[in-house]
């Protein structure tokens, strides 16, 4: 490099500090700047009291070489713990049965498929097979042709609506809070063909949040710096403008990465170009509410999906047994929330108080309820997963194309721009901070 070149990185998720990470690695004055009074954003582990649970991303998955090449750096591969043959007790029109988080040929007995559902389940996943090469699981335009259609009716087309029904559903509501109907086939295809044959996915020993607070040693990072405003100058140079502790303060600097979700990202730039206004309008996020409650007494393991015929507004209920060696000293019980109970509950002002929505059906289940309730935490995370919904990719594709042309003083990372996973932040980080290096080293 010519002149020392610095950088700002706005947000300590996983993508802004794996960019910070490598640029730092790379030679650059780095300065991340954090909103919140810890860092992660949604891949980060919180405690009150008894209760310890995830900002967001709850599991890593087998693909990803950006994520994957980062923990062997971290020297964290060794904290990975397996989970192996995930499955699921789901709820569906009355009917309670198991379904299989990991696609394999116990995947094809799901109860309620006909002999016809089955035999296209495998054509189905011959040709998933064979999108491997051509698919990259960290970027869902990848599969651009998955831009056109939405996941239920790809789903439909290829398998049958009774797959869509039974499995896809309960899975995509219970996982990831979304509707088949709502996103596109994109994600679907370009991760499914690199989870075939697969058995296992992880956490991580000490909490999801082990990654970033490892990244967060190796960076200098802010924390309590709520940034609000980043402006270009004339000479090429930006300002980002934050408030800490009841002050005001600015910092210059020759690049920012801003990498906040991409429905904050539209807020703090000065003065958009076109094509960051066109991008970030088009960003969607869902939104996710759980309830998590430590119990006295102890309670079995047990994970269960509803489907939408069920009448219920918890679409993911698990309980966990007391576990001392595991930092686990009461039971716990984990309820999230359906698509439209989280509606109904920003609707009528319950995102602090989702337990209110929920409880009477719990009261339901668990006898004396209210009597073993030790702590209750309501989570509320109003930006939980970016939605690649028809025609997102293609916007996607166009604004990357864009920002990779030529050298710039402000540059967007984040799942928004990748993929709705942890790995897919990492990767775009990872990506943004080679373009750096490359226009600017």
């Amino acid at each position: 490099m010519n002149k020392p070149i610095s950088i700002v990185v706005v947000g300590a998720g996983i993508a802004g500090l794996t960019a910070a990470y490598r640029l730092s690695a790379a030679g650059f004055t780095v300065q991340v700047l954090e909103s919140q009074s810890a860092v992660g954003g949604r891949m980060a582990q919180r405690r009150e009291g008894p209760i310890s649970y995830n900002t967001g991303a709850r599991l890593i998955y087998p693909f990803g070489q950006a994520f994957h090449s980062l923990l062997a750096e971290l020297d964290l591969t060794r904290a990975l713990v397996p989970l192996r043959k995930l499955g699921a007790n789901t709820s569906v029109g009355g009917n309670r049965y198991r379904v299989e988080l990991m696609p394999g040929p116990r995947t094809l007995m799901t109860p309620g498929l006909d002999w016809r559902s089955r035999l296209r389940m495998i054509a189905a996943g011959v040709s998933l097979a064979r999108l491997r090469s051509r698919t990259d699981p960290d970027a869902a335009a990848s599969y651009l042709a998955g831009d056109t259609e939405t996941l239920a009716d790809y789903i439909s087309r290829t398998t049958t609506p009774a797959v869509l029904k039974q499995l896809i559903e309960p899975i995509f509501r219970g996982t990831r809070s979304w509707n088949p109907e709502e996103i596109s086939a994109a994600f679907y295809v370009s991760t499914m063909p690199h989870l075939l044959g697969k058995d296992t996915v992880y956490t991580l020993a000490n909490g999801m949040g082990q990654v970033t607070q490892e990244l967060a040693r190796r960076v200098p990072v802010l924390c309590d710096a709520t940034v609000y405003a980043i402006e270009r100058r004339a000479d090429g140079e930006c300002v980002v403008r934050y408030q800490r502790l009841g002050k005001a303060h600015a910092l210059r600097a020759n690049v920012v990465v801003c990498a906040t979700e991409g429905a904050h990202a539209g807020k703090l730039i000065v003065d958009p170009l076109d094509a960051e206004r066109s991008m970030l309008d088009a960003v969607r996020y869902n939104k996710l509410g759980v309830v998590h409650y430590a119990l006295d007494g102890d309670i079995p393991a047990e994970v269960e999906f509803s489907g939408r015929q069920s009448t219920t507004r918890i679409a993911t209920w698990q309980q966990l047994p007391a576990a001392p060696e595991a930092g686990r000293s009461h039971a716990q019980l984990y309820c999230q929330l359906t698509p439209e109970a989280a509606e109904e509950a920003q609707r009528l002002g319950l995102s602090d108080s989702l337990d209110t929505l929920i409880r009477p059906e719990i009261r339901q289940r668990i006898p004396r309820f209210d009597g073993r309730v030790h702590t209750v935490v309501n989570q509320w995370i109003p930006y939980k997963l970016p939605v690649f919904y028809p025609g997102y990719c293609r916007k996607v594709v166009e604004f990357l194309a864009w920002q990779a042309k030529e050298s710039r003083s402000v540059y967007y990372c984040g799942d928004y721009l990748s993929q709705a996973l942890l790995t897919g932040a990492c990767a775009s980080g990872n990506a943004i901070a080679q373009a750096i290096l490359a226009h600017h080293g």
